[in-house]
Protein backbone atom coordinates (compact mmCIF):
# COMPACT_ATOMS: atom_id res chain seq x y z
CA UNK A 1 0.00 0.00 0.00
CA UNK A 2 3.01 1.60 0.76
CA UNK A 3 4.57 1.57 -2.89
CA UNK A 4 1.15 2.46 -4.33
CA UNK A 5 0.41 5.91 -2.55
CA UNK A 6 4.56 6.65 -2.85
CA UNK A 7 4.07 6.04 -6.87
CA UNK A 8 0.86 8.36 -6.84
CA UNK A 9 2.65 10.93 -5.43
CA UNK A 10 5.52 10.84 -7.38
CA UNK A 11 3.64 10.30 -11.08
CA UNK A 12 1.72 13.69 -9.17
CA UNK A 13 4.87 15.64 -8.56
CA UNK A 14 6.60 15.05 -12.11
CA UNK A 15 3.66 16.39 -13.74
CA UNK A 16 4.33 19.74 -13.08
CA UNK A 17 8.28 19.44 -13.41
CA UNK A 18 7.86 19.19 -16.93
CA UNK A 19 6.64 21.90 -19.52
CA UNK A 20 3.06 21.55 -20.97
CA UNK A 21 2.83 23.48 -24.59
CA UNK A 22 0.53 26.04 -25.33
CA UNK A 23 -0.68 28.00 -28.38
CA UNK A 24 0.56 31.63 -27.78
CA UNK A 25 2.50 34.07 -25.37
CA UNK A 26 1.89 37.40 -24.44
CA UNK A 27 4.35 40.25 -24.89
CA UNK A 28 3.60 43.66 -22.86
CA UNK A 29 1.64 44.57 -25.60
CA UNK A 30 0.85 42.18 -28.49
CA UNK A 31 0.16 38.13 -28.70
CA UNK A 32 2.04 35.70 -30.54
CA UNK A 33 1.05 32.30 -31.57
CA UNK A 34 2.12 29.36 -33.17
CA UNK A 35 1.77 30.04 -36.81
CA UNK A 36 3.37 33.82 -36.63
CA UNK A 37 6.51 34.12 -38.11
CA UNK A 38 10.00 34.50 -36.75
CA UNK A 39 10.55 38.65 -37.56
CA UNK A 40 6.56 38.52 -36.10
CA UNK A 41 8.14 36.81 -32.97
CA UNK A 42 11.40 39.13 -32.60
CA UNK A 43 9.84 42.22 -33.35
CA UNK A 44 6.97 41.87 -30.65
CA UNK A 45 9.09 39.89 -28.10
CA UNK A 46 12.51 41.06 -29.12
CA UNK A 47 16.05 39.21 -29.58
CA UNK A 48 16.92 36.69 -26.86
CA UNK A 49 20.24 34.45 -26.62
CA UNK A 50 18.97 31.98 -29.81
CA UNK A 51 19.73 28.30 -29.74
CA UNK A 52 20.02 25.72 -32.71
CA UNK A 53 19.55 21.91 -33.00
CA UNK A 54 17.57 19.70 -35.21
CA UNK A 55 14.10 18.72 -34.59
CA UNK A 56 13.39 15.14 -35.81
CA UNK A 57 9.50 13.96 -35.95
CA UNK A 58 9.40 10.03 -37.67
CA UNK A 59 10.60 11.04 -40.77
CA UNK A 60 10.64 14.36 -41.28
CA UNK A 61 13.18 16.86 -39.92
CA UNK A 62 13.57 20.42 -39.48
CA UNK A 63 16.67 22.72 -38.54
CA UNK A 64 14.79 24.55 -35.38
CA UNK A 65 15.77 28.10 -33.47
CA UNK A 66 14.92 27.92 -29.68
CA UNK A 67 14.17 31.69 -27.85
CA UNK A 68 13.63 31.32 -24.55
CA UNK A 69 11.58 34.64 -22.79
CA UNK A 70 11.06 34.72 -18.87
CA UNK A 71 7.79 36.55 -17.85
CA UNK A 72 5.92 36.71 -14.81
CA UNK A 73 7.70 33.85 -13.39
CA UNK A 74 7.48 31.62 -16.15
CA UNK A 75 9.61 30.25 -18.62
CA UNK A 76 8.82 30.13 -22.28
CA UNK A 77 10.46 28.10 -25.36
CA UNK A 78 9.00 29.22 -28.80
CA UNK A 79 10.68 27.22 -31.27
CA UNK A 80 10.62 28.44 -35.29
CA UNK A 81 11.04 25.96 -37.86
CA UNK A 82 11.28 27.02 -41.54
CA UNK A 83 10.56 31.41 -40.70
CA UNK A 84 7.13 30.09 -38.61
CA UNK A 85 6.66 29.72 -34.75
CA UNK A 86 5.60 25.61 -34.64
CA UNK A 87 5.54 25.12 -30.85
CA UNK A 88 5.57 27.33 -27.82
CA UNK A 89 6.17 25.76 -24.25
CA UNK A 90 5.71 27.15 -20.54
CA UNK A 91 7.19 26.10 -17.37
CA UNK A 92 6.46 27.47 -13.93
CA UNK A 93 9.19 28.83 -11.93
Amino acid sequence: MKYIILLVTSLLLTEYAFARETNSIRSSYELVVVGDSESDLLRKMGRSSPRYFIHREGRRSCAVTEYIYDIDMQTYTVWVCNGKVFRIDVNNK
